[in-house]
């Protein structure tokens, strides 16, 4: 095995748990998001939230949740690029 296709398994492994920490920080989010939520108003009401009843927290929750959201697909994307680059990588070197 060469060095350059042991350096690509070890960016996929960093890659991935970079994605897992991701879904453990979206994870506690949207629950503190929850938390700032106004209190429920009935099983029968339609009306949701005016955007000024909402907390300020729930809104930096809410733009964390959102970025965090945007970085888990690039993140998801490297990680396939990366498991096609060391197929790429251990094809040439098994040869």
């Amino acid at each position: 095995m060469s060095v350059l296709h042991q350096a690509v398994r070890v960016l996929i492994f960093v890659d991935w748990g970079c994605a897992v920490v991701l879904v453990a920080m979206a994870g506690r989010l949207a629950f503190l998001r929850a938390g700032e939520l106004p209190e429920w108003r009935g099983l029968l009401t339609l009306r949701r939230p005016l955007a000024s009843e909402l907390s300020k927290e729930f809104h930096a929750y809410n733009r964390q949740f959102i970025r965090l959201m945007l970085a888990l697909p690039l993140v998801l994307a490297v990680g396939a690029f990366l498991f096609w680059l060391d197929s790429v990588v251990g094809v040439s070197s098994d040869g």
